[in-house]
Parts: C-alpha cells; sequence; structure tokens
C-alpha cells in the first residue's frame, strides 16, 4: 500500500508540467447541457416558468464541431442530461418541493425511446460508453436504465454513485460503505469514515476506484478493493471537492477548496493537484476566486491528453 501524506513537488518530474491552452469566462459557455466528455452540447431556449423551474421551449443537440444534430421543441423539459455517444435524458422535473420527475429517453438521432417516473430527481449520470443511465431516486433507491429507458435494476438506497465506462460496474455509497456492483449484483464493500463522500470516479478500464471524502482523496484496485494510495493536503483547511481519472489510468487529478472557518481566504482559494500512478505529486496549481459553488473547482480529463478546470468564473484548458 502506497501512502502519500504530504505535499511534495520533485523537481525531475516537472518535465510535464502541463501548459495551459485556453481560458474564458464560465459565463460565456453554453448555459445548456454537455455530455461529461464534451462531444455533445444541448444549446437552449427557455419559455416562461416560475421560481422552482423553467421549462424547455427548444433545444438542439449539436456535436464536437457544433453541427446540429437534431432540434426539439416544446416537449417540456426542464433538464437534459447527455451521453457521449449522443443519447439524452429529457426530464419533465416538476420542481424541489415535490421532487418528482417523468424521463425520457432519445436516441441519438432525437427518437423518442422509452419512458420512466422517478420519486424524487437526485444524483444522475450515464456510463461514458451511453448503455447505462443511473438515477439516484430520494425515495426509491439507485434506479439504473438502459438508454432506451428499460429499468434493468434498484441497487437501494445511497448517498453518491459511480458507474463505470461500460456500464458494467457501479460503486454505491452509503454512510458506513461503498457497495460495489457488478452487473447489478453485489460484488465487494469499502468501509468509509464520513458518511457522505464528495465524489467516486472509476478509470476508463474500470479496474480502479477513487473516492474523495473532504480530508482525504483514496484510490483502490477494483478486483481486489485493495487501498493503492491515500492522499491527505499537507496545508491545514484544504477540502477536496472533485477529482478524476486519466483515461490511462496514470492520473489522478483533484480539485480543492480552502474552507476553514475564520480562514482569511475561505472559499477564496483553492488547488489542483495531479498525481500519478504511485501518489507522487507531478503537478500543482493554486486558484483565486471571488465567487464560489459548494461543487467548485471542477476538474475533468478530457480527449487528447487534456484537462479542465472550472470555478465559477473561469473554465480554463489545460495540455499536459
Amino acid at each position: 500500500m502506497k501512502l502519500l501524506a504530504v505535499l511534495v513537488l520533485p523537481a525531475a518530474l516537472l518535465a510535464a508540467t502541463p501548459v495551459l491552452v485556453s481560458e474564458e469566462p464560465a459565463a460565456e459557455r453554453p448555459d445548456g447541457f454537455v455530455s461529461a466528455g464534451g462531444g455533445f452540447v444541448a444549446t437552449v431556449e427557455y419559455s416562461e416558468g416560475n421560481t422552482e423551474f423553467v421549462p424547455l421551449e427548444r433545444f438542439e443537440l449539436r456535436d464536437g464541431a457544433g453541427q446540429v444534430v437534431y432540434a426539439r421543441s416544446g416537449d417540456g423539459h426542464t433538464v437534459l442530461d447527455i451521453s457521449d455517444n449522443g443519447v439524452v435524458v429529457g426530464a419533465d422535473f416538476n420542481g424541489p418541493v415535490s421532487g418528482s420527475a417523468r424521463l425520457v429517453f432519445y436516441d441519438a438521432e432525437g427518437k423518442p425511446k422509452g419512458r420512466a417516473e422517478v420519486g424524487f430527481y437526485n444524483q444522475r449520470a450515464f456510463s461514458a460508453d451511453g448503455s447505462r443511465f443511473g438515477v439516484l431516486d430520494g425515495k426509491n433507491g439507485l434506479r439504473v436504465f438502459t438508454a432506451e429507458g428499460r429499468e434493468l435494476c434498484n441497487l437501494g438506497t445511497g448517498n453518491r454513485f459511480a458507474v463505470s465506462a461500460d456500464g458494467s460496474r457501479i460503486a454505491l455509497a452509503r454512510d458506513e460503505e461503498v457497495v460495489l456492483f457488478a452487473d447489478g449484483k453485489p460484488a465487494g464493500r469499502i468501509a468509509v469514515a464520513e458518511p457522505f463522500l464528495r465524489q467516486m470516479a472509476f478509470s476508463a478500464d474500470g479496474s480502479r476506484l477513487g473516492l474523495i471524502d473532504r480530508h482525504a482523496l483514496r484510490l483502490f484496485s477494483v478486483t481486489d478493493l485493495r487501498l493503492e494510495l491515500e492522499f491527505r493536503p499537507e496545508e491545514a483547511g484544504l477540502a477536496f471537492i472533485s477529482l478524476d481519472l486519466s483515461s490511462d489510468g496514470e492520473l489522478v487529478l483533484a480539485g480543492l477548496d480552502q474552507s476553514a472557518r475564520g480562514h482569511a481566504d475561505r472559499h477564496k482559494r483553492g488547488e489542483v493537484v495531479m498525481l500519478d500512478r504511485a501518489g507522487k505529486v507531478v503537478w500543482r496549481k493554486g486558484l483565486e476566486y471571488e465567487d464560489w459553488s459548494f461543487r467548485l473547482p471542477e476538474v475533468r480529463f478530457g480527449p487528447g491528453r487534456q484537462f479542465e478546470v472550472r470555478t465559477a468564473e473561469t473554465v480554463s484548458c489545460w495540455q499536459y
């Protein structure tokens, strides 16, 4: 087991220092909806709504080149989820009071393929291949659907989940443990120290599972649930907000925020840290911001050895 408890930057590793490719105001990014890998984006027009939700009057699904794939109008959806192969789930969300929603599953050509009702619309996510769509229904548990809207299973209640790229494995965090499922059946358990994990992520090949709570980042081997590394920042008050694993599983990226009460830079300063497979820090970058959200800073690996760092104010793209 490899453990790392200090934030050290070995000089020999600086050859791989990421280079800033672009930076733009977050407000200038499409206010529509983007697939996890950025290959598809829905640009939207809103109709009249109320304080709880505003329905979409129209949305256009565009590919990575900006070309319109199809457009739809008058469906009444308030939320869209998009897979990296262009599958869309539109939600007729009834607002935070009832929390319920009607889901409509569209194929990559915009044809409706199935419908489902959820009791309380909570966290949801596609697998990278678009074959599975999970919704953490706050009333009924984690429900897993095919891309056509057929419900495969209900994995029970939990606080947060992650799905592997091929949809075959799902990690469901509960108060005292993370339960790993393989094809809908329990395949192992990981004890956790805090009841509400901040985030979980699988490597692209499904062999590693990363998770963060407020204080620590841990990576596990999926095959035997062995702890491969644990990382805690040296500076007091830095709290983990987000993480992602590179497509080859060799790098881990984490976003942290200075959240200590009474600290002069509370929610005004953060960091991005990159670790290699052995748990060594290969790069770190300080962040400064005026606005804050509990989900930011957000980090995400993209195609072509790139990654994205998002704050409430800017979105920056880096090449490594």
